[in-house]
């Protein structure tokens, strides 16, 4: 189980670093940072912006039920995959909101929803793994928040739960 959520925290940081791509080569953004729906039915991609794009958008069938924008954030890029009866989706935006703030956002959002906070990792004041056990098998959430020097925080979501409970 502990392996399970390192290796979706470390998926999750590892697609927000790649800008956020699907690894298969579809449902890669767009010049305008507007998810491409043509290459893919089952995933689309939100670019990040650059100083002449329009505002990015959440990817087409972005469960943001499950996985909500932080009040007051700019979204820099998200995914959806829905493949094998499973859902993934990862949100990165930025914020000038503490760590903490960001952290309870997500919590109180989570824990209506049925996840439970797993003990966090000393010394990861900004990473909160989150696990909804079931009938399958467990659904998991990352939540990382990044600042450096002062300056707005990154925010990288990722989820994995079954498509059928996702929104």
């Amino acid at each position: 189980m502990k392996n399970t959520l390192t290796m979706l925290s470390s998926a999750a940081l590892i697609l927000a670093a790649a800008g956020c791509s699907t690894g298969s080569g579809e449902g890669s953004a767009s010049p305008s940072g507007t998810a491409s729906a043509a290459s893919s039915p089952a995933s689309g991609t939100a670019g990040s912006p650059s100083p002449s794009a329009s505002p990015v958008t959440l990817a087409e069938d972005f469960p943001s039920t499950l996985i909500p924008v932080l009040d007051g954030a700019e979204i820099l890029s998200s995914t959806v995959d829905r493949s094998n009866g499973t859902l993934t989706a990862v949100l990165v935006e930025s914020s000038d909101a503490p760590a903490a703030e960001i952290l309870a956002f997500y919590d109180a959002k989570l824990t209506a929803q049925g996840f439970a906070a797993a003990e966090a990792a000393p010394g990861s004041p900004s990473s909160r793994d989150y696990v909804r056990t079931g009938a399958g098998d467990p659904e998991t959430v990352n939540i990382t928040a990044i600042a450096q020097d002062g300056g707005p925080a990154t925010v990288t979501v990722g989820a994995t739960v079954l498509a059928e409970k996702a929104k």
